[in-house]
């Protein structure tokens, strides 16, 4: 055969033999048992809508790729939501392809999924209704029924030139009857950051007891290339507890049983730590001493007058009027990261007039620097999603960098990267948190960033209404949202017009009062600054007392009519975690009918801990009317389940002072007419 056919022949063999790897990989599926269609419940998991009968996942650096197959059984109704399958992944570093399903009924027939992924961004909401936006690849499998079972595999590819060791989520919100994980590492050597070189893999593994990864070696051939693994470790779980979503829990990635992986560099834990310090260290330094026209803008924006403090907030200021790129669509953000130079300095940001939040701060520490201001970076983990583990050898759990001033002996932690975030204050992501920090001098060491006080995030209503003869209540309402509560809501309202604004600010105030509630903003200014409260007025027309025979039970904290139990759960699972220190304040005045008079108003309250603040007043005034004052302030930030108890009574006793109501009768005039 000619050299020339004999390439060819090779490659039509390579190629057929490609295309039925990846039709088998389609095809192939796993078998299933009778007592897997009979299925209805599962003892270890009574009540369940679904549990997960099988799940493999397999990464394998050497060629690319990641691979997971899910196998779920639909026990009841609500678990019918499982045939909506959403694989979050971002779609500059990854694909997805070779995405295949079926449905499985009882009686074994198949319904095999024949449609086409699509990507799409979906909005989940926290506690406190903080969105999180992801971007997912979705797809439904068909004719999902009660009794069903729902198959699913695909593949995640990632560059040549990238290799991604994996986290490992062993434990996820359903019952696993058994999954298996295995990765396949990169055998040679790697050139990772800082031009050191990795070779082999470690992991951090938090894992119920009995859990234990397996190393296995593989033995090479003649045939061996430099991509042919060494070896690979694997983890199989039987009967895997789900993770149990509760309100108010720590972000669930910090606490599920998981596994990171990471490359190595040869170094123990204290020296990895010193190390990746040292060189992010002079990163940091690096982009500060690159300050061409740094002083000049320091000059132009404070005097020789004026105080540490006030060259700290006349700068701040400075640096939030700058364009904050990471506030921006995320399409225009990828825009501006590709014009940027990788060893882009303040003086960049200075004439590009704007930056990305790290940018930003780092901006910010150098004008503070030029000032004459002492200021240091810190580079910390966001706490909505993981907290940082020393344990963990890699720099990727940290995820931001603030700013550390001194002024008057003492440390303040400042944010101006982060968009609407008044001096003084930080996304709250970034507080209270270990991470690693410049010391003074030379060095960086493991700190913890500063915990704004409950002050700082407060929100303030004052309701004055009259009550109409048939029970409603009508008025004006004004808010003031203070630090974090106003961040929070410019950011939302900047991603919207005004008409979106104004529907932001009513839907809230809706969920607050009774329904079938009229709202009407009347007034909403400050959006577009930073410092000051965010300020709100509205009138209303709301539902407010109920009859009861000759008299109406009129609620006494109008804010507080829809509030559900905080814990209404007798027992607890996971640890209390509030996202960020609060402040409630609500004055409301309320004038009843000339044909109705005050019967009785509830007691005052009292309730205090070393973590929280309950009061309230009720009273009488002149003109047949009555005011409440209401100040709820939490204090503490993280609460173990074993204190569930008393953390669940304090709150019982908010929500039980809630619910008094003011008593009304018929006047006396009114009965005797």
């Amino acid at each position: 055969m000619p050299p020339s056919l004999r390439s060819r022949y090779i490659l039509l063999v390579v190629l057929s033999t490609l295309t039925f790897l990846t039709s088998a990989w389609a095809e192939d599926w796993p078998s299933i048992t009778p007592e897997e269609l009979s299925m209805t419940s599962v003892p270890e998991q009574p009540g369940a809508a679904a549990i997960v009968l099988l799940r493999e996942e397999v990464t394998n650096d050497p060629q690319n790729n990641r691979t997971v197959y899910m196998r779920i059984k639909v026990l009841t109704e609500p678990g019918r939501k499982y045939a909506d399958v959403e694989i979050p992944y971002s779609r500059r570093n990854f694909t997805i392809s070779d995405v295949s399903g079926r449905t499985i009924h009882r009686d074994g027939s198949i319904v095999p999924f024949t449609g086409k992924p699509f990507d799409k961004v979906i909005v989940r909401r926290r506690d406190r209704g903080k969105e999180q936006r992801y971007q997912v690849k979705s797809f439904t499998l068909p004719d999902v029924q009660v009794g069903s079972i729902v198959e699913y595999k695909y593949r995640l590819g990632y560059s040549d030139h990238s290799f991604y060791a994996p986290d490992w989520e062993v434990q996820t919100e359903l019952f696993q009857k058994k999954a298996t994980f295995k990765f396949i590492p990169y055998p040679g050597l790697l050139q990772l950051a800082h031009d050191r070189v990795g070779n082999g893999v470690a992991w951090t593994s938090y894992l119920p007891n009995g859990s234990q990864l397996r190393e296995h070696e593989i033995l090479h051939s003649s045939m061996t290339t430099r991509r042919t693994p060494n070896g690979y470790i694997d983890l199989e779980v039987t009967n895997m507890s789900p993770l149990v979503l509760e309100p108010y829990m720590p972000p669930p990635d910090a606490i599920r049983y998981r596994v990171n992986f990471y490359y190595l560099v040869g170094t123990k834990q204290e020296q990895f730590w010193k190390d990746e310090g040292k060189f992010w260290n002079k990163d940091v330094d690096g982009f500060l001493n690159h300050r061409n026209g740094v002083n000049d803008a320091v000059s132009q924006t404070v005097s020789s007058a004026d105080t540490p403090e006030q060259k700290a907030r006349k700068i701040y200021a400075y640096v939030t009027k700058l364009d904050n790129w990471s506030y921006q669509p995320k399409a225009e953000q990828e825009e501006r990261a590709l014009g940027i130079k990788a060893d882009r300095g303040a003086e960049d940001v200075l004439r590009q007039h704007g930056g990305f939040h790290d940018d930003l701060n780092r901006l910010y520490a150098a004008m503070l620097r030029a000032a004459g201001v002492p200021a240091w970076m810190m580079w910390v983990p966001a706490r909505d999603r993981e907290f940082f583990q020393p344990e963990f050898l890699s720099t990727q759990q940290l995820a931001a960098e603030i700013v550390i001033a001194r002024m008057n002996d003492k440390e303040v932690f400042l944010d101006p990267g982060t968009k609407f975030c008044p001096y003084g204050l930080m996304d709250w992501r970034y507080s209270g948190v270990k991470g690693i920090r410049q010391q003074e001098g030379k060095g960086t060491e493991i700190a913890q960033s500063g915990l704004p006080s409950y002050q700082q995030s407060m929100i303030q209503r004052l309701a004055r209404v009259k009550m109409t003869s048939d029970g409603r209540a009508e008025g004006t309402v004004k808010i003031g949202y203070y630090g974090q509560e106003a961040m929070e809501r410019r950011r939302d309202g900047g991603k919207t017009d005004a008409e979106g604004r104004k529907k932001l600010l009513e839907d809230e105030m809706k969920s607050w009062l009774p329904g079938d509630s009229d709202v009407k903003l009347t007034n909403a200014g400050n959006w577009d600054v930073t410092e000051g409260p965010l300020a709100a007025e509205f009138t209303i027309s709301s539902p407010l007392a109920v009859g009861a025979g000759k008299r109406w039970m009129v609620p006494a904290h109008l804010f507080q009519v829809n509030e559900k139990p905080r814990f209404s759960a007798t027992n607890r699972m996971n640890a209390i975690y509030f996202d960020y220190l609060s402040r409630e304040i609500d004055e409301v005045h309320i004038t009843m009918p000339a044909e109705l008079e005050v019967e009785s108003v509830p007691p005052n309250d009292d309730v205090r801990t070393e973590y929280a603040i309950y009061r309230t007043t009720q009273k009488q005034e002149p003109g047949n009317s009555i005011v409440t004052v209401r100040d709820l302030a939490i204090g503490g930030l993280a609460f173990s389940p074993q204190v569930y108890k008393d953390v669940k009574g304090f709150f019982d006793k908010v929500k039980a002072g809630d619910e008094q109501p003011v008593v009304a009768k018929a006047a006396a005039h009114a009965e005797l007419k």
